[in-house]
């Protein structure tokens, strides 16, 4: 059973008739409260009554609460705001892939859709994604033919690459492996990295896409020759990822 744990409660009137949104996250707009209009809504914290327009609506901000789900949610899943329609917003969503709108931690589970869990409260920040960089990996490859690079490759930002013997067309990770490789991904999540020709003779790596990703530019890495890249998420739905990449330049070592 869901349990509660107050520790700050905030009352403000309510913009609109909030009798069917108790327990569902709730947007602070100008002095009122109302649904969110957006998964991307900055949100305040979850309605505890259910006001009637200009009624107050007291909305927990900090501590643990009560929140109705939009399907199971497990305990330890971020959850953000769902937007279905202007009506239908504000149940419990899990924000695994895009946690940049992340405002609870499940902490009680829910079962199935409707159903309250409980969630701690954690900041309303306002969209801020990570970046997605981290301290330089060296990655040292020397495969005779074909590689799929990783995310995590491409995320440790060089890419040492002996072609061994002949030409090789290596294959960019697919759109669904980087997003899911990016902790926080949302559209426009970018990253850049390196690949360094370190080649024995004139052997040429042609960086390929894979699935839904697309190159743009000169993806040859010619021997003795560094190509830099920029790696840019389009779309994060499921199913549909998306990567472009950019080449970036090359620089002669």
């Amino acid at each position: 059973m869901a349990f509660e744990n107050g520790i700050l409660d905030v009352s403000f009137p309510a913009a609109e008739d909030l009798t069917n949104d108790q327990y569902r996250f709730v947007v602070l707009s100008g002095t009122s409260m109302r649904r969110p209009n957006a998964e991307t809504d900055v949100v305040l914290g979850i309605l505890q009554n259910a006001p009637k327009i200009t009624e107050a609506a007291t909305v927990r901000v900090i501590g643990i609460s009560k929140l109705q789900a939009n399907d199971a949610l497990a305990a330890g899943v971020f959850v953000k705001a769902e937007y279905v329609s202007a009506a239908d917003a504000g149940k419990g969503k899990t924000a695994a892939a895009d946690l940049a709108y992340a405002r609870g931690f499940v902490v009680m589970a829910s079962a199935a859709e409707d159903d309250l869990c409980s969630v701690m409260l954690n900041g309303p920040y306002p969209g801020i994604t990570q970046v997605a960089w981290q301290r330089a990996v060296v990655t040292t490859l020397a495969t005779a033919g074909a590689v799929t690079l990783t995310i995590a490759q491409l995320l440790g930002g060089i890419i040492l690459r002996d072609p061994a013997g002949a030409h090789r067309a290596d294959l960019l990770p697919a759109p669904a492996a980087v997003v899911a490789g990016i902790a926080g991904c949302v559209v426009g999540s970018s990253f850049e990295f390196t690949i360094r020709n370190t080649a024995d003779a004139a052997e040429t790596i042609t960086v390929t896409d894979n699935g839904l990703s697309t190159v743009s530019g000169t993806a040859t890495v010619a021997q003795t020759n560094s190509k830099r890249f920029l790696g840019v998420v389009t779309n994060i739905g499921s199913g549909t990822e998306a990567v472009s990449f950019y080449s970036l330049g090359t620089v002669v070592h």
